[in-house]
Formats: structure tokens, C-alpha cells, sequence
């Protein structure tokens, strides 16, 4: 009995073992293929920044006017798609940063009415031109948040951005906070857009997930908008929860403990 429970204990040593190598292998892995991201995001910003640039340039007929009206279309395509990869490669550094425990925070008080406020500003065109009312039923008594101000700003702009996107002409996207009796703050995000099934919601927050991908009009986005900024919410201490119903909309719900 003694000799069966030595060679157990052996055994379990042994695969215990196995065990944390696999582990450290795959967290190398991992942090390999982060830096590696990271490092080819950088390559390539600078020559997209320069595409974008002279682009701008170009549009904006500084040195002079263009041949016709099929050029400054092209420029105007080159200027978009210039842009749509840089927002990718941005948010890939974001997702890399993040998987590599190398995201820099500098958090501090964040007023939600200065931040909604600045959000919805950079909304507003896109919004009118799509049709959708923005709605913020926020007003200068809420509470502030301890978070990055800059990566807060990120994570409402996403969320707004996105149910925009959902919300076909004639929608409403409303955004709002409340504060809980345990001192804690939610800032939700709600939309009469299309909606999702449990199974999409899913989709939705695996990086690259596509929903709803033939019926959204214009800008398909990056694929990374709900992971990153699920992702951005938890680095800052946060929950990120979305509660939706096809044909009925979606709310997207961020938590924030008492500070």
C-alpha cells in the first residue's frame, strides 16, 4: 500500500509538472505573439500615417487644384481607407498591450458629464447622417470615476460608435448613469437598433466577430471595438455586461466600484 501510494504521489508530482510547463509554454506563446503584433503595428503606422497625410493634402487641394472629380474621389477613398487600417492597427496595439500586461494607465478622477459630453461630440456627425437621434440623459450631478480619462473616452466612443452602427435611420441611442447603493457608478448605452441573440452577443465579443456583417451600412468597423473596450473596462477595474433582444435593441451596461 505504501510502494502504490508512493508511485501516486510520483504520478501527480509528474503531471503537475506537465502541467505548469504547458502553462509557462503557452503564456510564452502568447506574450510572443503580443509583442510580435505590437512590433508590426508600429512598422506599419508610419507608412500609413504618410498615406493618410499627403492624402489630406491633396483633398484639402493645398498645392492646388486637382484634374477632375474622379481624382479627388479616389483621394477621398484613399484618405478613408488609409484611416479604417490605421483604427485597426490601433486597436491591435490595444488588444497586444493589454494581453501583454503592458498597458499604461494613468488613472485619476473622470467627471462621466465632461467625458459623455466630449463622446457625443465626436458621435454627432456620424450620427445625423445615419439618421439616429443621440440622446444623453446625463446631467452635471454625477458622481465621478477613478479611470483612465483617455481609455474612458475610448471605451464610450466605442460603445456609442457601435450602436450607432446597429441603429438603422429613425433609431435613438440614449446614454446615461446611475448610481447604485453601494456607492457604485453604471453608465449604460441603449439603442433601438436590430438587436441580438444570446449566441451573437457571443459572437460579437470574440475579437473579429462578425454580427449582423451584410446588413450594416457603411464602415464595417475593425471586428475588435466590444473585446477591446470589454477589455479596456476590466484593465480599469471595471464590468462590461450588454443585455440585447433581436428586433428590439441593445444595452450595454459598464460598472464601475466606488472610488
Amino acid at each position: 500500500t505504501t510502494l502504490n501510494e508512493t508511485f501516486e504521489v510520483e504520478a501527480r508530482k509528474l503531471v503537475e509538472k506537465k502541467m505548469l510547463a504547458s502553462k509557462t509554454e503557452a503564456e510564452m506563446a502568447n506574450r510572443s505573439k503580443s509583442e510580435f503584433l505590437a512590433n508590426m503595428s508600429h512598422e506599419l503606422r508610419t507608412p500609413l500615417n504618410a498615406i493618410i497625410g499627403f492624402s489630406e493634402v491633396l483633398s484639402e487641394k493645398i498645392f492646388g487644384p486637382l484634374g477632375n472629380e474622379k481624382q479627388e474621389e479616389y483621394v477621398k477613398n484613399i484618405h478613408g481607407s488609409g484611416q479604417h487600417l490605421l483604427d485597426l492597427i490601433n486597436d491591435i496595439l490595444d488588444v497586444s498591450a493589454i494581453e501583454a500586461d503592458r498597458l499604461d494607465l494613468d488613472e485619476t478622477d473622470v467627471d462621466i458629464h465632461d467625458a459623455v459630453k466630449a463622446s457625443l461630440l465626436l458621435l454627432k456627425s456620424r450620427a445625423e447622417q445615419g439618421g439616429v437621434e443621440l440622446i444623453n440623459t446625463i446631467d452635471g450631478h454625477q458622481p465621478v470615476i477613478h479611470a483612465d480619462k483617455r481609455r474612458m473616452k475610448q471605451v464610450l466612443v466605442n460603445l456609442l460608435s457601435n450602436a450607432v452602427k446597429f441603429t438603422e435611420a429613425g433609431g435613438t441611442v440614449s446614454i446615461g448613469a446611475e448610481s447604485h447603493d453601494d456607492g457604485a457608478t453604471v453608465i449604460f448605452v441603449s439603442d433601438t437598433g436590430i438587436g441580438m441573440t444570446d449566441e451573437e452577443i457571443t459572437r460579437a465579443m470574440e475579437p473579429f466577430g462578425r454580427v449582423h456583417a451584410a446588413e450594416v451600412r457603411e464602415s464595417e468597423g475593425t471586428g475588435l471595438g466590444l473585446p477591446l473596450t470589454k477589455m479596456l473596462v476590466e484593465a480599469q477595474g471595471g464590468r462590461l455586461k450588454i443585455t440585447s433582444e433581436p428586433g428590439m435593441g441593445t444595452t450595454v451596461k459598464v460598472e464601475f466600484a466606488k472610488v
